[in-house]
């Protein structure tokens, strides 16, 4: 009993029946559901009467089927003008005696009949995913297998097969499926240095299937980004992929050479499995290290070591302001107007970490702002910052500012006697903002206090406190 049935689609073609290890079952499309159900091999494949088998053909799949696998994806190659032609055999087993053209493209993959079964009977929405969910144990052919052309529909009662699909050409494409879905991300940083480097001399377009929007916005300033869409076929030069993207989507279809990115080491292998398909021309490890230990775990004993490109863009490079503020959440302190002014700082693009040291139970971050459980001594965040700020409605003895110039760290407040009785003066040691600057259309006078503060930051001061002021403390409390 041989172990793979062949279902071709179509007319009858002569001595497509006559194999040993292959069963030929022909249809017109009518009854597949119950065609499928009375095989007796444990795999099956479709395939057209007017597929162009290549001359590796049975060998490739024949010997494939002696795995043991649910779902076997053949991998999806153009046949194109600067390269050999693939030659198609020409004897009994031909279904088709014809040269691929240019643009025609395999398709196919081979399935386990009895893992197939329940998806007959299945509501098309369904199907998916339970593909998704029990199809698992998957593998892939990766050598030229047939060539169709691809402008046809073909519907097997429930099962839709759509190979009707727009075109998009691209020169360099890079696929990034869920790598880029952050923004602190190795892959992140290969590609925006990959953009610095050259996209002002090549042509490059990322797809990605999950991608952060602000790497977006920084992706888009290099690159033409694409989101991934299983309706439309990406033809492409040159292809390249990180390693955890090594088994890409079978409409990303290569003209030329297609290259691995290796950026792991031997940490990220040590869980993961070893490829046995060899789907790239090039296996490239970002250092030595990353080469060395990848041995063994991909299909291939040529490694070439490739530095990744790095290029620092001057212009992101602006200095980091440092804020800090220490005091209670209480109403008199303003809380809100904190938070309007780090939401300000974001706006703008400054940079910026502003420690709020005050009475809650556990640490938040909102953006730049970190509200933090008080510490005992905050002195020295305070003399690393560029800015103590205290921005509440009354004050009597602010001991945090007075520490704050003591240790000659300038100050933002708000204009309140307190604070200039300890010696606060605008534009000298510190800045005073009005409190109607908070207040609803006024956001433009707020940012320009911002911007000064920004601008200033690494500006010095010599304060000084005058002792004088309490010598007469111990003639009213301490005999």
């Amino acid at each position: 009993m041989s172990r793979l049935t062949i279902i071709v689609l179509g007319k009858k073609n002569k001595g497509t029946e006559s194999r040993e290890d292959v069963d030929f079952v022909f249809s017109n499309g009518s009854n597949l559901s119950k065609l499928i159900k009375g095989l007796k091999t444990k795999y099956f494949l479709f395939v057209r009467d007017d597929d162009k088998l290549s001359d590796d053909y049975f060998e490739i799949i024949t010997n494939k089927i002696k795995e043991d696998f649910d779902t076997c994806f053949i991998n999806y190659k153009i046949n194109y003008d600067y390269k050999s032609k693939v030659r198609i055999l020409h004897n009994k087993y031909e279904l088709c005696n014809y040269m691929p053209l240019v643009g025609e493209y395999i398709w196919s993959f081979i399935i386990d009949r009895d893992k197939f079964l329940p998806v007959l009977d299945l509501e098309l929405d369904n199907i998916n995913n339970y593909i998704k969910d029990n199809l698992t144990n998957r593998t892939c052919i990766n050598k030229v297998i047939y060539f169709h052309n691809p402008n046809t529909k073909r519907i097997i009662n429930k099962w839709i097969y759509n190979d009707v699909k727009d075109e998009i050409k691209v020169k360099n494409l890079i696929y990034v499926a869920g790598g880029c879905n952050g923004i602190f991300n190795g892959y992140v940083s290969w590609l925006k240095n990959l953009g610095r480097c050259f996209s002002d001399k090549y042509k490059i377009t990322i797809l990605y299937d999950e991608i952060h929007p602000t790497t977006l916005g920084l992706f888009s300033e290099f690159f033409d980004c694409l989101k991934y869409d299983n309706s439309i076929n990406y033809i492409n030069e040159s292809y390249s992929a990180p390693y955890t993207n090594y088994f890409y989507p079978k409409n990303i279809i290569n003209l030329g050479e297609s290259y691995m990115f290796i950026h792991g080491c031997m940490s990220d292998y040590e869980n993961s499995m070893h490829f046995k398909d060899d789907l790239y021309s090039h296996y490239v490890g970002v250092s030595k290290v990353a080469s060395d230990r990848a041995k063994g775990y991909f299909p291939t004993d040529n490694y070439e070591t490739i530095w990744n490109p790095f290029k620092i863009d001057e212009n992101m490079v602006k200095p980091h302001l440092m804020l800090c503020s220490a005091h209670r959440t209480a109403k008199v302190k303003r809380p809100e107007r904190v938070e309007k002014m780090a939401k300000m700082l974001d706006e703008l693009g400054i940079p910026y970490t502003w420690n709020l040291f005050t009475d809650v139970n556990e640490n938040t971050n909102k953006g730049g702002l970190i509200i933090r459980s008080r510490v005992p001594n905050p002195l020295p965040y305070i003399n690393d910052a560029d800015y103590f700020v205290l921005l509440s409605e009354s004050e009597a003895m602010p001991y945090s500012v007075l520490e704050s110039l003591s240790l000659n760290t300038k100050v933002i407040v708000t204009p309140l006697e307190a604070f200039f009785e300890l010696g606060v003066k605008d534009g000298e040691n510190g800045i005073v903002v009005p409190p109607e600057y908070f207040d609803e259309g006024n956001e433009d006078k707020l940012k320009k206090i911002l911007l000064k503060a920004y601008e200033e930051k690494d500006k010095k001061i010599n304060f000084k406190f005058d002792e004088s002021l309490y010598e007469g403390y111990n003639d009213v409390f301490i005999k």
